[in-house]
């Protein structure tokens, strides 16, 4: 790709950790690879720093970069990294993920920002998996809900767990059985693969992105959101994300009334919300989040 032309990056961190952030770096890495851009990942180890080279642009996270060399003429792209060290003395810009706190220009059609003052790219974590492996949905009453990921919470009160909890009884009452796969403690080197999770979604009845209060209140997208329109669920979830995904995107806060109106939705109609969604999913690609990055960052 001509944007690329003539450079290398390096994922720093997370190739072999039980890490939810490691799907990031591996869509990354994945990506950039399909792209045939040379790139290298490498865990957050000393004896890697000697492999960074005049050049580079590094991607890495505050979770993993223990041993993130500092180097001249190497540029940095870094995800909440709260180091002194590498944040004053390297050419770099921050990665933050999109929530109602973001602050900056629009730089194109997606909901980004970039914030020059603050040399921060303000951007959802979109999605990695390319449009030849997406799905249509199918015309099927399926009784299964597969989720793929986390179900968690904090002291904070910020994961999904309180909701996911409702979302089960809700689907239960109405005989679908809700099968929990993937997540961070099911991660070997790979995980469970792209192509698995996205068959097991397209067989759910409803594929809805449930999100926990905290994330509908602060606007953060999941990955979820982006994933499950692609895997051709129906589009559908109890926070607002029209924004990025048009009018055709459903918004039901109430979860007993999602399930419902989920479940007396026709195949033309949900066939046509996923193909209206699945238009604005190419701005929200990993290429496109990897361009915004060189872009801002030159």
């Amino acid at each position: 790709m001509k944007t690329f032309t003539g450079m290398r990056f390096v994922i720093w961190g997370l190739r072999n950790s039980r890490h939810s952030h490691r799907y990031i770096h591996k869509g990354f890495y994945d990506t950039l690879r399909r792209l045939n851009v040379e790139v290298l990942w490498l865990d957050d180890l000393e004896k890697y720093r000697e492999l960074i080279r005049p050049g580079d642009l590094v991607i890495a996270a505050g979770v993993a970069c223990s041993f993130l060399p500092v180097r001249h003429k190497v540029r940095y792209v870094l995800h909440n990294v709260d180091n002194p060290i590498i944040l004053d003395a390297v050419n770099r810009i921050q990665l933050q993920v999109f929530t109602t706190d973001a602050s900056g220009e629009k730089i194109d059609e997606t909901i980004s920002l970039w914030n020059e003052k603050e040399k921060t790219l303000y951007q959802p974590w979109g999605l990695p998996e390319p449009k030849k492996d997406w799905h249509a949905p199918q015309n099927l009453k399926s009784k299964k809900e597969n989720w793929i990921g986390a179900i968690w919470n904090n002291e904070l009160g910020q994961g999904n767990r309180e909701q996911l909890d409702l979302y089960i009884s809700i689907l239960k009452n109405h005989g679908i059985k809700f099968n929990r796969l993937g997540g961070t403690r099911s991660i070997s080197k790979e995980g469970l693969s792209s192509k698995k999770s996205f068959e097991k979604v397209n067989q759910s009845r409803i594929g809805a992105a449930i999100v926990g209060d905290w994330q509908k209140k602060s606007g953060y997208i999941p990955c979820r959101a982006f994933k499950n329109i692609a895997a051709g669920a129906i589009p559908i979830s109890n926070a607002n994300m029209t924004h990025v995904f048009g009018s055709d995107y459903l918004h039901i806060p109430d979860l007993e009334e999602l399930v419902e109106y989920s479940l007396g939705l026709d195949y033309d109609e949900i066939s046509m919300r996923s193909q209206s969604c699945k238009e604005t999913l190419a701005g929200y690609s990993f290429e496109r989040a990897l361009i915004r990055m060189v872009t801002v960052g030159s």
